[in-house]
């Protein structure tokens, strides 16, 4: 089985091309790495290094075998170096999967916000509403994902972010319009606007459509919320939309709320339970809570240390 004093030890004769010179790089003798290497030549059943010629040079085999050094080890060595700054309480990365569309829009200063705070934190951030992030959660793929689904799933905790409202976006002349708010019945002739993701993952049907056994004549799907909008102002459907995706000053819309109490949901921010107390984690969280709740207009905290 190749490993990785193998690994080091192909690298170190193809970079000094003599067994002397790379004993000497690797801090052993020169009896214990020509072991080493055939042990390596026994196992694989190949030849790695032609010992006749002067400097010594890989044979096709070794060259392949130095290649695959030269990918592998800076990798393992940047794992090593993250290793250790979770041992610190810091991790070079912060992958963040975003499965709601709109948030974009106020999730963008918390996150400059948090890259001057944490400037040795590489934060990235990935769309992702048409699939399970989950798995990818659990496997490291990601660290944290923002959803508006509570998730119950073993080895996944969540940090409640806020409570924001749900609400209907209807062109100025349709009848709906005319309504303080918006039933279920009222969709079961409408045609409904929504993000392409499944019905079973949207708060419209599954907390307000569906209990009440209403489907809608058709569903539509943008990928953009300019799109959705557009969409209802010129007449062609319905839309529910966050309280933050709302446009200014659009005078052929007009906002109802979903049922006469409204439609409230939460937002989380989903984390690996192995890293319930990653410092990396909990400052974007806080940053997120701080920044959002001062950005965003209708929205209710939700009490911190609050977790499911």
């Amino acid at each position: 089985m190749i490993d990785l004093h193998h690994l080091r030890m192909i690298q170190a004769v193809a970079r000094t091309g003599s067994l002397t010179a790379a004993a000497r790089d690797l801090h052993c003798t020169q009896s214990a790495l020509s072991h080493l290497l055939a042990d390596l030549e026994q196992q694989s059943g190949v030849r790695l290094v032609d010992r006749d010629h002067r400097p010594a040079t890989l044979t096709a085999a070794g060259t392949r075998l130095a290649a695959c050094a030269t990918a592998v080890l800076p990798e393992v060595a940047a794992t090593v170096d993250d290793l250790a700054r979770i041992r610190q309480g810091s991790l070079g990365r912060l992958l963040v999967n975003l499965e709601c569309h709109s948030c974009v829009e106020w999730l963008g200063p918390a996150m400059a916000t948090y890259r001057r705070a944490q400037p040795q934190i590489d934060l990235d951030l990935r769309l992702g509403a048409s699939f399970d992030p989950l798995p990818s959660l659990r496997s490291g793929g990601v660290d944290l994902v923002i959803t508006s689904e509570r998730s119950s799933a073993p080895g996944v905790i969540g940090d409640p972010l806020f409570r924001y409202q749900i609400v209907a976006l209807v062109h100025k002349d349709q009848p709906l319009a005319k309504k303080p708010f918006l039933s279920p019945r009222d969709f079961a002739g409408a045609t409904v606007i929504t993000y392409p993701v499944a019905e079973c993952r949207l708060d419209l049907y599954t907390r307000f459509l569906e209990p009440a056994g209403v489907v809608p004549a058709q569903r539509r799907t943008a990928e953009l919320t300019a799109m959705i909008i557009q969409w209802v102002a010129s007449g062609q459907g319905v839309a529910a939309l966050p309280s933050w995706a709302l446009p200014e000053r659009q005078p052929q819309l007009v906002v109802r709320p979903l049922g006469k109490q409204g439609l409230w949901t939460d937002l989380y921010a989903l984390r690996r339970t192995a890293d319930a107390a990653a410092p990396r984690l909990d400052a974007f969280v806080t940053t997120v809570r701080q920044q959002s709740f001062k950005a965003l207009a209708g929205i209710t905290p939700v009490p911190r240390g609050k977790r499911t």
